[in-house]
């Protein structure tokens, strides 16, 4: 059996070679962010790594150290350089893949920092977009900037509810939802994306989680509805939080703000590192923000009767979808009255807060008077919980292609 081996150590170590970078390519394309720019993987092939990613990682290391241990023991057997560039390419590929994508978008399930209105003003410029969450009167704020790495931030409950906000740059869409789903706990982090939108996963069970749909990759494929619990969400400028939330909390990135980052002497790798990660990031969503394709064209759906990047506020109940446009809204005097799947909704910009609402219009009449917070002459009215606030069109209208426009 030596004796074959020796014979046939070459050949051998070539197609473990070709096995190790094999298993690791598929890593690399399918798992690692930055192969997003060059390669666009379809997600049953995505999933299908995703589920045999550490049988992919074994087999690949197996088969590199054998070739570590065929060149150790036949010197002849390739030239020192191209097993250094080999070498490489297998660690850049394996790094890429299962690893430097949980260092890079490092989640925040239930440690996020959140300061108060007056601390996070030193973080927030006065203009600046925030996502609002707000339950029973308790209300938190995020950007789009502090969201953007940790792509999942929260700390336990807020208003009596166990919330978390999650956040997709390319979709330019926060969403809070509850971490549970059929009573089963769920420990949200990020995974990659899928036609532009954030795919999570879940570090109880392993099953992706695509943001927008908020449901387990396993459940959709077994017509199964179980999904987490959403939350209304809203935007407006950071210093008209301030004013209508006094109180409110404010979220603040650890990794991104000056006097919480890892300094170099703590962390030399996450000091050099995560300004490096920001870079990218910013460069990403500022080519998605600013182009009319998007960063990743993975999109099967483009619909043509908004532009690409138009922000709108996607909403459905059950299985009817609209979108509208700040726009529109704000070029009616009143508030827009509409039905969505049988109910009846208000859509009403409010120009002190800056601010597009929709409410569930629960009255019997037809609203033509209603503030920031939902008061109208005939009582207070509840936010709808499935508007997605400022989504780009091009993605909205690729995952619900069946959506209306600005519907009165």
């Amino acid at each position: 059996m030596k004796d074959i081996i020796k014979k046939h150590a070459k050949s051998i170590f070539w197609a473990s070679m070709l096995l190790a970078q094999i298993c690791v390519g598929f890593l690399f394309k399918d798992l690692a962010d930055i192969s997003q720019w060059f390669i666009q993987s379809p997600r049953e092939s995505t999933m299908w790594v995703w589920y045999n990613r550490y049988l992919l990682a074994f087999v690949g290391l197996a088969a590199f150290f054998a070739t570590l241990y065929f060149k150790f023991k036949r010197r002849d057997i390739i030239n020192n350089k191209p097993l250094i560039f080999l070498s490489l390419l297998f660690c850049f590929n394996f790094y890429s893949g299962m690893i430097n994508p949980h260092i890079m978008m490092r989640a925040r399930m239930d440690n996020g920092v959140f300061l108060s209105v007056e601390q996070a003003a030193k973080y927030y410029a006065p203009d600046e977009s925030v996502i609002v969450l707000e339950i029973n009167g308790k209300a938190r704020a995020h950007s789009d900037k502090q969201l953007l790495r940790p792509h999942v931030a929260g700390k336990g409950e807020l208003g009596g509810e166990d919330v978390v906000m999650t956040y997709c740059g390319l979709t330019n869409l926060g969403m809070a939802y509850s971490p549970e789903i059929n009573g089963q706990k769920l420990d949200l982090a990020p995974m990659n994306q899928l036609e532009n939108n954030l795919v999570m996963y879940d570090k109880n069970s392993g099953e992706p989680i695509q943001q927008l749909w908020g449901q387990k990759e396993a459940d959709r494929n077994s017509n199964t509805d179980a999904r987490m619990r959403e939350w209304p969400t809203y935007r407006m400028p950071f210093e008209k939080f301030a004013k209508a939330f006094p109180e409110g909390e404010v979220f603040v990135n650890d990794y991104l703000a000056d006097d919480m980052k890892a300094s170099f002497w703590q962390n030399p790798f996450l000091a050099i590192y995560d300004p490096i990660m920001e870079l990218i990031f910013n460069h990403a969503i500022e080519d998605q923000a600013t182009s009319v394709d998007p960063t990743f064209p993975t999109i099967k759906h483009i619909d043509p009767r908004l532009p690409t990047k138009e922000t709108v506020y996607g909403l459905n109940v059950g299985n009817d979808y609209v979108a509208y446009t700040v726009d529109f809204v704000k070029s009616h005097n009143e508030p827009v009255n509409a039905m969505v799947g049988g109910k009846e909704v208000v859509v009403s910009y409010d120009y002190e807060f800056e601010s597009l609402g929709i409410f569930y219009n629960t009255t019997g009449k037809t609203i033509t008077e209603i503030d920031f917070y939902g008061q109208t002459p005939y009582g207070k009215l509840e936010r709808v919980e499935t508007v997605k606030a400022g989504a780009y069109w091009i993605i909205w209208a690729n995952f619900f292609p069946e959506t209306d426009i600005n519907r009165i």
